[in-house]
């Protein structure tokens, strides 16, 4: 659909994942959940997914622009009202024949069931409507996975240094805990520098990779405590699995 400055302009439906014939209440509610899961992160690709939500909300959330949207997506015409079930209405699942539902997809209103529902942020759809896009918190491109790679690698190496020479004799006992607290700690930043502080299982992997590549590194300068050290690189693996996941 044209937009008033000439460009296409997004189906506000569709930025908000709802059905054209939404209730006010799913609508408002629908922004509010996708307006959580972006949250204040500074990754670009967030910042203008926001500025979607916030564009569909002025234009949806408000019952006056809502229709006259309404009327232009229509070309001119109004969209008639789809009338719902009635509450209760039992009918024929069409994914799963023999299975009797009362469910329907909130986005387009085909009838689901259990068996065949997918639940999201914005209420059960069906398959079809089930278009869960993936945050861009946990989305490593291709030049951020570079990224941390190297980092995972090159920290790995320094820390592995610095713990084999200057921090082996609290590798031992109690003080193995402030180790093991420290290295978490610091792949933790490593990776968030590195990755523009993204989260999720690929950031948590490089950050447990480096720890490893940490603790092979102080085994070489030696070994014969290579042991000891299991116990701090333990450590740091979950702290830098609680901090990144």
């Amino acid at each position: 659909m044209p937009g008033e400055n000439g460009g296409a302009q997004p189906d506000w439906y569709e930025v908000l994942e709802v059905s054209p014939n939404a209730s006010p209440e799913v609508i408002d509610a629908a922004y509010r959940s996708l307006s959580a899961r972006c949250a204040a992160d500074p990754d670009p690709a967030v910042r203008e997914r926001r500025q979607l939500l916030d564009a569909a909300w002025e234009i949806l959330g408000d019952a006056r622009r809502r229709a006259e949207y309404d009327a232009r997506r229509n070309g001119g015409f109004a969209q008639p009202a789809v009338e719902a079930p009635p509450p209760g209405a039992l009918v024929a699942c069409p994914r799963d024949p023999g299975v009797e539902t009362g469910l329907r997809c909130s986005r387009c209103g085909t009838p689901i069931c259990p068996r065949c529902l997918v639940q999201t942020p914005v209420g059960a759809r069906c398959r079809d409507c089930a278009r869960i896009a993936k945050n861009p918190i946990y989305t490593l491109t291709a030049g951020g996975m570079a990224r941390a790679a190297a980092a995972s690698l090159v920290g790995g190496v320094a820390m592995g240094l610095i713990w084999g020479l200057v921090l082996l004799p609290f590798t031992f006992g109690f003080f193995a805990i402030f180790v093991g607290a420290g290295l978490g700690y610091a792949f933790t930043r490593v990776l968030e520098f590195a990755t523009g502080r993204k989260r999720g299982p690929a950031v948590v992997s490089f950050a447990i990779a480096g720890i490893l590549v940490a603790w092979g590194v102080m085994a070489l300068l030696v070994p014969q405590v290579w042991l000891y050290g299991a116990l701090p690189a333990g450590i740091a693996a979950y702290l830098a699995y609680a901090s990144l996941r």
